[in-house]
């Protein structure tokens, strides 16, 4: 998913009231300069951004195993959900619409029907603040690095984690499928290390409610680092100015 796409999905789920589930035609709005202050962005390229987000968003699809479909959330008068039949997967649009206000400036959001218990899943496993702090990371990988990381918190890893350097790499999409034979980008770790995991470090770090944050190779394969340790600090403490 796109990192515009990203960010204005999290600031919709970032309105849901953990109390609640989504109300039938729930509509979610994300104001231009909303999306600019968490951005950091210039209005003109928040403006531009949020038009692509939506634009993306609609055309998003999650595939998901039929055994593992969650029911949609029953509401009066709906027939009894049936679990479909087979063991293939079912693509789901992420949003039902996305409308674009070019004039006003903001997008409104509704979730598809069956992704709605998944959007109430997600708000129910993150923070608003989390989910604020993701919205604000600029880099991709200093974003997908970051869900791995609040992944961890969620399994009570809260101080450290350990993984290898191809397990990693595939956290963080760095890989092409060719010939069905997977190739990791960046094979040289010092080029990866300083180009992906430092810069990445320092932009959590600058955004984020994860602070001293470091990694060390604890393990050498012919040499080649094979096996790393990520140790961090959650300030939960940290205040942002939200929406």
């Amino acid at each position: 998913m796109p990192l515009s796409s990203r960010r204005v999905l999290f600031m919709a789920i970032a309105q849901l009231d953990s109390k609640r589930l989504i109300k039938k035609g729930q509509v979610f709005r994300i104001y231009a300069s909303e999306y600019a202050k968490i951005a950091k962005l210039e209005m003109n390229t928040a403006y531009e951004q949020l038009k692509s987000a939506a634009l993306d968003l609609q055309k998003q699809l999650i595939g998901i195993p039929k055994d593992q479909l969650l029911s949609p959330i029953p509401r009066k008068g709906d027939r009894p959900w049936v679990r479909p039949v087979g063991t293939g997967i079912r693509m789901l649009n992420v949003t039902e619409y996305c409308d674009y206000e070019e004039g006003d400036g903001f997008v409104d959001i509704s979730f598809s029907r069956q992704m709605e218990p998944y959007i109430c899943m997600i708000e129910g496993n993150y923070t608003t603040q989390v989910l604020l702090s993701s919205a604000r990371l600029r880099d991709t990988n200093a974003s997908n690095l970051y869900q791995l990381i609040r992944q961890k918190i969620g399994e009570k890893k809260d101080r450290y984690f350990e993984i290898t350097v191809d397990e990693l790499k595939d956290e963080l999409g760095l890989f092409t499928i060719f010939n069905k034979e997977k190739k990791y980008s960046y094979p040289l770790f010092k080029e990866f290390n300083r180009s992906v995991i430092k810069l990445s470090i320092d932009t959590i770090t600058d955004t984020t409610e994860i602070k001293d944050l470091s990694v060390e190779i604890i393990e050498r394969k012919q040499r080649k680092a094979s096996k790393l340790k990520f140790t961090y600090r959650v300030d939960e403490q940290m205040k942002f100015d939200g929406f």
